[in-house]
């Protein structure tokens, strides 16, 4: 019974072992079927894009395209002229249009490569009928140039063309009528005049009068073209004239800025110039009214090349202008200056020759500037004298100007070298000046004290004090002078602020101890009726009589210190107030 379960067992996994080997065949099967198929199917589908990429090929080179540029041959052809013109842009049209198509190859061949059949199917149709549609236009376009060209020359066999024509610059005039107001007399009467060669040329063609169909013809074509030319160009010379006739009159008032010397310097007869194109300005507002274009464009190139460049001219001789009468002023002011400092330095530098480092050399070479500028001043003078007689032309005198500048410009870079050296100098100055105020303040002081004190020895000390004073204007004679002499005026100051110093701080200390003494004796009297004060404080007043006013004040402050120890910071703050009250 086990031999039978085990042999069951493996019959099974056998079975199962053959069953899933037949799975895995059937799908490799599958598997390669469905590639074959796929790959047939991408084979097919390749080989449509192909096919396609082909016409579109050969629609590239069909004769009509190959042609394009002989076309251009016919252009000067009396009855082909406009023709050309219409084939050409037709061509150009379709080049376009197959270009377009072509490209949408690369989206076929990409739905193709990625296995998007069912937007590969959507597009085909619509691509080959668009192909169809191309080589259709491209057959009838052929075969249109065939015609006419092959044809023969007479122009009556053109006149159903030369009617289409006449209808397609008709409607473009009535769809935008508006762009035509100035002409629209004109063109409508002119239309009426074609319209009626029209039903004439077709009489004679009914009657079989070719030559006489054909002379009306050969009007109708040179006047088509005559209107093709018109609605084309016209509004856009009528903006260009508008355009010029504001230009020329913005031109005449930039002309204004300038007088008739000045105008003669340019070579420009501005005036005679202006109104012979205001008036060639009016003839082609007429021009283009009565539909006579031909010859416009040269006149306008003509009037825009001259109002152009006179323009640029003016502004530029404007401008040169304007520098000049600027430039003119402050250079006049940059000499001025220059020479003033030049001059100031040399007759400072003479007067401290020997000290501050100045040699004989620095005042040789300064003095070897003003020369400089001496010259450059007469230049300058010329240079305004041809500026107001409008002899020579403006940039001429700018560029001389522009020279001159440069040459001030480096004289002045000398001089400030010199600078540090002045500037040293004037400090010195400065200091002088504040050290002599400083010292008038102190004598005046001391002599508002010194009367104010009004003591026996103050005729002796305003002597001393008026002495000081005549010093001091001696001192202020060097300062008043140009050039300063700073050497001797520094050896004497630094004299007289020692002597000043000195005097006044002496003069100052007797009549403050003089002072004080007076009132500390005033002040200690409050007690001179306590009789134990009485023989120390006469004592006190007898010695300040005598002059001797250390000892008086001495012996009046050692009467207040008895008194109360408080009392000698009392009476000397009480001065103090009193003092300040007074000198300041």
């Amino acid at each position: 019974m086990l031999d039978k379960i085990r042999q069951f067992l493996e019959n099974r996994s056998l079975l199962t072992l053959i069953i899933i080997i037949a799975f895995f065949v059937i799908i490799f099967i599958s598997v390669v079927v469905a590639f074959l198929i796929t790959n047939s199917k991408k084979k097919k589908c390749r080989k449509t894009v192909e096919i396609l990429r082909n016409r579109m090929l050969s629609l590239k080179q069909t004769d009509v395209i190959k042609n394009y540029s002989t076309y251009d041959n016919l252009k000067n052809d009396q009855k082909l002229g406009m023709l050309v013109s219409r084939w050409k842009k037709a061509i150009e049209v379709l080049v376009r249009e197959i270009d377009a198509q072509y490209s949408m190859l690369d989206v076929l061949e990409d739905a193709v490569d990625s296995n998007n059949y069912q937007y590969f199917n959507s597009l085909i149709n619509s691509f080959n009928n668009d192909i169809n549609e191309l080589e259709k236009r491209a057959e009838q376009l052929n075969d249109e140039i065939s015609e006419y060209v092959d044809k023969a020359s007479d122009n009556r066999r053109y006149i159903n063309k030369y009617f289409e024509m006449f209808s397609e610059l008709k409607d473009k005039y009535t769809n935008n009528t508006s762009l035509y107001s100035i002409s629209k007399i004109n063109l409508e009467k002119f239309f009426n005049e074609i319209n009626n060669k029209f039903e004439s040329c077709r009489v004679y063609i009914k009657k079989s009068e070719f030559e006489e169909a054909d002379i009306i013809a050969s009007e109708i074509f040179k006047e088509i073209k005559l209107i093709d030319n018109y609605l084309e160009n016209g509004p856009k010379y009528l903006e260009k004239i508008k355009s010029l006739d504001e230009r020329l009159k913005e031109l005449n008032k930039i002309a204004s800025n300038f007088n008739f010397d000045e105008l003669n310097l340019l070579k420009i007869d501005f005036n005679t110039i202006y109104k012979n194109y205001l008036n060639s300005i009016n003839n082609m507002f007429e021009m283009i009214k009565t539909i006579n274009i031909e010859h416009i464009e040269s006149e306008i190139f003509e009037i825009d090349a001259f109002i152009s460049n006179t323009t640029e001219k003016f502004k530029s001789e404007l401008v040169n202008k304007n520098y000049i009468e600027k430039n003119m002023d402050y250079q006049k002011e940059y000499i001025n200056k220059i020479e003033n400092t030049a001059k100031n330095f040399i007759s400072i530098f003479k007067v401290a020759a020997g000290s501050y480092n100045i040699t004989d050399e620095d005042i040789i070479k300064i003095d070897d500037v003003l020369k400089q500028v001496e010259e450059i001043k007469t230049n300058l003078f010329e240079y305004a004298g041809q500026f107001d007689e409008k002899k020579i032309a403006y940039e001429v005198i700018k560029k001389e100007l522009d020279s001159s500048y440069g040459e001030l410009t480096r004289i002045s870079k000398y001089l400030d070298t010199n600078i540090k050296i002045i500037d040293e100098i004037y400090s010195d100055e400065k200091n002088a000046r504040e050290k002599i105020t400083i010292m008038t303040e102190k004598i005046n002081g001391t002599k508002k004290y010194i009367k104010y004190a009004n003591l026996e020895q103050q005729p002796r000390f305003l002597s001393i004090i008026r002495n000081l004073n005549y010093e001091l204007t001696y001192l202020y004679k060097l300062l008043s002078e140009f050039p300063i002499d700073i050497v001797r005026l520094k050896k004497s100051l630094d004299t007289m602020v020692t002597q000043v110093e000195t005097t006044t701080q002496e003069i100052n200390s007797i009549i403050y101890k003089t002072l004080l003494a007076e009132y500390v004796i005033l002040y200690s009297n409050r007690y001179f009726n306590d009789k134990q004060y009485q023989n120390e404080l006469l004592i006190a007043e007898e010695l300040l009589y005598k002059n001797n006013y250390n000892k008086a004040y001495e012996k009046a402050m050692a009467v207040l210190e008895r008194i109360n120890p408080v009392n000698k910071k009392i009476v000397l703050d009480k001065y103090q107030e009193k003092f300040t009250e007074i000198f300041n």
